[in-house]
């Protein structure tokens, strides 16, 4: 039995080496399995738990006004995910995501039901709520860093700026019009997570080395807009209207500084917002605009050399019939008026008179030079309306009259402030302009938009024979004295139209809309501003709902401008020519183009004591005889009897005045301000001497 001992245990120790040496080639087969047949399959699976490509968008640019004050900007954020086949306790997790982001836990559970990889559970986290997702170190949640789009002045020029969506993209007004300039593209990186689904390298650090988008300078004040919307706001309140829209612009340049639209929405939370409160009434509802229109009527008029400021009509006491039938009514029983005091009163049958005289065809061409039923050539944002003007072979016997006074056409507010700040800028129609440059992410200007004219729409002497009616309409016995303010004088005309009711086919009698529009200060008018109220009650004249509007906004704005006030009631100045020629009385004009116009400079009727300035006011000069370039003033110079001033940087309307008292007849190439002349500065003139003067639009 000893002797078997031996055989026993060798036999053992061969079935234990027999088992080992089976269980290794297990293991080596095993980890050639791994190691070589299942090698790409396991390491796919590895990088789909540890590793994903994250889409980094870029440093969205921002938007500023004209002062370099941020509309639109991004700030850092958070985006909160999940990773479903490595996380643990799914139920505690929601629970706790939950109270941290304020979800509802239904919600948030059924959301991310079935989510086996990964989900997003919140996108543009706030601070608070970023921190509050990372110190939870959760295995399978993982917060990545990036930044969302907010709007630090909430509602404040929301209908203009419009909003980004989710995927950092503009949706709306000027955030979808520049997106390509706001916007550079995505870059993509490779991140790893450790079992526990957190990342290791740090997105936030890829994302500073991110391209970033350009920004946007605008011709907005965010200081007037404010003021405007306020304005606004507190008009639909208290005259119970339905909505109210304020747009300002500069005559000179057409730069948009301020446009208001009331009921807002504020863009950090446009979901909330209903899809008629996000219209940017200003570009796509168009209006009738009343007597405000009768203003473009005596111009095209006056243009023609058909009537001049003394014509007189017979008014008919306040009722008229046009083709014996359609009756158009006054709300005053007036017998004879003249052009001027038919805008002064707002005559309807007055205006209506001198559209008979112009005659259908040629209202209608100088409508369409006013850009009436076209659009006004705004680059940014789009969706612009270009109104309703009929043709005018589909215009019937009775349009020219309804149209005179503003009747039977339909306008945006950005047409009629443009317009009517075509006469505040000696006849020149600007184009528009809301954006003033882009810049790239390093800075670089690569957009440059410049002031451009659009037309010259009538001659200066016409433009500035109106704004003199305009400027009677604010004083004793006009229609809109509610206008006019202490220091800033203003040239307005009030509107009041009925709107036309679908379902019956005619106007009504209990809805309306309330407008005025405006220039000021009157003889060197740097703003012109438009205010409209939608169906006020029962307050419904443009003269008394919406004229204290337009005084309340240009009372703060003017002075912001840094436009000193003036002294006196300023009243209207006529200017006038020596002796009626063809277009509009003492115009002599070359149509072949469109800018060109001479004008000789009337005699005084008091003969020694020389010619009556066209305008007379303060001129400001500095020490060395040249120009004092103040804040929000154009230059002056004080010209020597018998020498030739120099006329850089001046405007049409300042030549005239500082050349009147040399008798000079002048020749007008161009609008804007003056870069050229002839005679050249301190060569000597004589009396009737002709002076060439070319300007460039500013």
């Amino acid at each position: 039995m000893n002797q078997r001992l031996p055989d026993i245990m060798r036999s053992r120790n061969r079935i234990m080496c027999a088992l080992f040496l089976a269980a290794f080639a297990a293991v080596l087969g095993r980890a050639a399995q791994l190691q070589i047949l299942d090698r790409e399959a396991l390491m796919q699976k590895s990088r789909e738990i540890t590793q994903r490509t994250l889409t980094l968008n870029s440093l969205r640019g921002d938007i500023l006004d004209c002062r370099l004050e941020k509309l639109a900007t991004s700030v850092a954020s958070g985006t909160l995910s999940v990773h479903g086949a490595i996380m643990k306790e799914p139920g505690e997790i929601f629970l706790r995501l939950s109270e941290i982001l304020d979800m509802d836990y239904e919600a948030l559970a059924k959301k991310l039901e079935g989510a086996s990889r990964y989900a997003v559970v919140k996108r543009n986290l706030n601070g608070e709520e970023t921190e509050a997702a990372e110190a939870l170190r959760i295995e399978g949640v993982t917060v990545e860093k990036g930044y969302k789009r907010v709007y630090p002045n909430g509602t404040l020029a929301a209908h203009l700026l419009g909003f980004v969506g989710v995927d950092g993209r503009g949706l709306e007004g000027l955030e979808l019009a520049l997106n390509d300039s706001l916007m550079a593209p995505p870059m993509k990186i490779q991140v790893t997570s450790d079992k526990r689904g957190r990342v290791i390298l740090n997105s936030a650090d890829e994302a500073r080395e991110a391209p970033r988008g350009g920004s946007v300078i605008l011709t907005l004040d965010r200081r007037i807009q404010q003021i405007a919307e306020r304005a606004i706001a507190n008009a639909v309140e208290r005259n119970n209207a339905k909505s109210g829209m304020a747009i300002a612009v500069r005559p000179y340049t057409g730069e948009i500084v301020a446009s208001a639209v009331y009921p807002g929405y504020d863009p950090n939370s446009y979901g909330d917002a209903e899809v008629e409160a996000r219209r940017n009434m200003i570009l796509t509802d168009p209006f009738e605009p009343g007597s405000t229109f009768k203003v473009f009527t005596v111009a095209a008029g006056l243009e023609e050399g058909l009537v001049s400021p003394d014509s007189v009509f017979y008014c008919e006491n306040g009722l008229y019939k046009v083709d014996g039938d359609t009756a158009i009514r006054d709300t005053g029983t007036y017998g004879d008026l003249t052009v001027s005091q038919i805008v002064q009163k707002s005559s309807n049958i007055g205006a209506a008179k001198i559209g008979e005289r112009i005659g259908p065809r040629k209202l209608h061409n100088y409508l369409t030079r006013f850009s009436f039923g076209e659009k006004s050539g705004l680059a940014y944002p789009s969706g612009e309306s270009a109104g309703r003007l009929r043709p005018v072979k589909a215009w019937h016997v009775v349009d020219a009259s309804n149209i005179s006074f503003g009747q039977g056409i339909s306008v945006t507010a950005l047409q009629m402030v443009m317009a009517v700040a075509a006469l505040g800028n000696d006849g020149v129609l600007m184009r528009p302009m809301l954006v003033s440059r882009v810049v790239d992410g390093e800075g670089r200007v690569v957009e440059l938009r410049e002031p451009e004219i659009n037309r010259q729409v009538v001659s200066p002497l016409t433009a500035r024979q109106v704004t003199a009616m305009m400027r009677m309409v604010v004083l004793k016995g006009g229609t809109g004295r509610k206008g006019d303010m202490k220091g800033y004088p203003v040239a307005g005309k009030t509107g009041t139209s009925q709107k036309w009711n679908q379902l019956t086919g005619t106007y009504s009698h209990d809805r309306f809309i309330a407008s005025f529009v405006g220039l000021a200060p009157y003889e060197n008018p740097e703003l012109c501003l438009l205010v409209v109220l939608d169906e006020p009650w029962p307050s419904y004249y443009g003269g008394t709902a919406a004229a204290p509007v337009f005084r309340e906004i240009m009372e703060e704005a003017l002075p912001l401008l840094d436009i000193p006030p003036t002294d006196g009631e300023s009243p209207p100045r006529w200017p006038k020519a020596d002796r009626p020629t063809r277009g509009a009385p003492g115009v002599l004009a070359d149509y072949a183009s469109a800018n060109f116009v001479r004008m000789p400079i009337p005699k005084n009727d008091r003969g020694a004591q020389g010619p009556i300035p066209l305008f007379s006011e303060a001129r400001a000069v500095s020490a060395d005889g040249g120009p004092d370039d103040g804040p929000g003033r154009r230059a002056a110079r004080m010209a020597v009897p018998g020498v030739m001033p120099s006329l850089k940087g001046l405007s049409m309307r300042e030549v005239l005045d500082l050349l009147a008292p040399a008798e000079m007849a002048l020749e007008f190439q161009g609008s804007g301000l003056a870069i050229g002349q002839d005679p050249a500065p301190g060569t000597r003139t004589e009396s009737g001497q002709l002076a060439r003067v070319s300007f460039a639009g500013r």
